[in-house]
């Protein structure tokens, strides 16, 4: 596996076509003889050649501990199992994304993981306008040989939470903050209700949102935070990439004793102070070898593809801080939901989240 880390440029490409005449002159009792004509093999896949080089394209860093963080770990998975080269542009931005997804093909790299919603449009664009297969996030715009997208069973993974809350909580209050009002936080947050009351349907929970997008306000992550400390929680999950910064400093520096659920990423390297209880972990890497192994197949953009607890894409992390009967509860619920005896219902909006909170 070979990793680069090169910023995108452009490469101008350019065509000349030739036209030529031909005449065939029919002689009299004559029969003219046969051409041979040059057979032109044809690619089995969506490529040419097989996948040698991909690129995935993050707008932030590794240093969120969530959502670019595990884009740019499960690229490099993928390129180790495959034995091909992850090309890694971070820290892009979200503006003028069809020109950035277009500059990373232009680098050589047969397929592109768009790996943010922002770049979804664009990135689906470039791949019909250049016929390279890319891959791009909550868009649902199969294209064959062109456009797939990926799609969250968060609420499985929320639920997975709220059963290690549920089970842990001194003080029968957890709380739930997000940096902003996303259908995947929402869906996180509802299923952890969910998990929690299935436990104990008498628990409390306190829920509060940064913003409409503030996903790396570090700041108002601590703020509000700080609030749902103030209101009982001794159990937080956090969804919010860089905020998530600002949620481990007010639970670190709480006068009570409070601990941290993770969302996407790991925080490990960074809790200094071992408040973390576990993580909703999203592994990528098994998604992105299944899309390269589909190009190779000629199938890329047939079907969309979802991370779930059931083909491993979401879990959650097995850490200290989880005692043995936790865990335990944590792996029945892991089994029910993959085998199908649990169901985790979807709540899509602010509203469906908290009608189950209040629902109970």
């Amino acid at each position: 596996m070979k990793l680069i880390s090169d910023k995108p440029h452009a490469t101008i490409r350019s065509s000349i076509a030739l036209g030529i005449a031909a005449a065939v002159i029919a002689l009299a009792g004559c029969a003219a003889t046969p051409t041979e004509t040059e057979e032109v093999p044809t690619a089995t896949g969506c490529t040419t050649e097989p996948i040698s080089q991909f690129a995935v394209v993050t707008p932030e860093t590794e240093a969120d501990h969530g959502w670019n963080q595990q884009a740019i770990l499960g690229a490099g998975e993928a390129a180790t199992q495959l034995g091909i080269t992850a090309d890694i542009n971070k820290g892009v931005g979200y503006d003028n994304a069809e020109a950035i997804v277009q500059q990373t093909i232009d680098k050589g790299n047969q397929f592109v993981i768009a790996h943010a919603s922002g770049f979804a449009t664009g990135g689906a664009r470039v791949a019909e306008t250049s016929g390279s297969p890319v891959l791009v996030v909550d868009l649902d715009q199969k294209v064959h040989c062109q456009v797939a997208g990926v799609f969250f069973d968060s609420q499985e993974g929320g639920y997975l939470a709220g059963i290690a809350a549920a089970n842990a909580t001194k003080t029968g209050t957890l709380g739930i903050v997000a940096s902003a009002e996303d259908v995947n936080w929402f869906n996180m947050a509802g299923g952890f209700a969910q998990g929690a009351y299935s436990v104990n349907p008498d628990l409390k929970i306190v829920i509060a949102y940064i913003g409409p997008a503030e996903y790396g306000d570090s700041a108002g992550g601590k703020r509000i935070t700080e609030q749902v400390i103030a209101a009982g929680a001794d159990i937080i999950i956090g969804m919010g990439d860089g905020a998530t910064v600002g949620y481990l400093q007010a639970i670190e520096t709480a006068s009570s004793t409070v601990q941290y659920i993770a969302t996407i990423g790991d925080v490990a390297e960074i809790d200094t102070t071992g408040v973390e209880l576990t993580s909703v972990l999203w592994n990528f890497a098994p998604t992105y070898v299944q899309a390269i192994k589909d190009i190779d197949a000629g199938i890329f953009g047939d079907a969309n593809y979802t991370l779930n607890v059931a083909n491993g894409g979401l879990s959650l992390a097995k850490t200290a801080n989880l005692s043995a009967d936790v865990q335990a509860a944590v792996d029945a619920a892991t089994a029910g939901i993959a085998d199908g005896s649990i169901t985790v219902m979807t709540s899509t909006t602010k509203d469906a989240v908290q009608a189950i909170i209040d629902g109970k």
